[in-house]
């Protein structure tokens, strides 16, 4: 496995969400985003850190701290957002 490809994979999902807000699936799109984060967060938790390549920012708690928040956030306003 090339050393970039957890972070391959997650800005893959990353665009798929993004091209599912911009098709106005917005909550479905912002869900997923979300769930990238808290796919990086899971991949930062479980690959050492010569194999997590672009996904090792700081200590390995802080990064699943931050990416899980970050996920959790994003999916808690996609859903907490009253429809139209």
């Amino acid at each position: 496995m090339p050393r970039q490809a957890p972070f391959v994979l997650v800005w893959f999902v990353i665009l798929v969400g993004m091209g599912l807000i911009a098709t106005e699936y917005w909550r479905r799109g912002l869900t997923i985003v979300g769930a990238a984060a808290v796919l990086a967060g899971v991949l930062r938790l479980v690959l050492p850190a010569r194999r997590a390549g672009w996904l090792v920012v700081r200590s390995r708690p802080i990064d699943v701290l931050c990416f899980g928040l970050l996920g959790l956030a994003l999916a808690v306003t996609a859903i907490a957002v009253p429809a139209e």
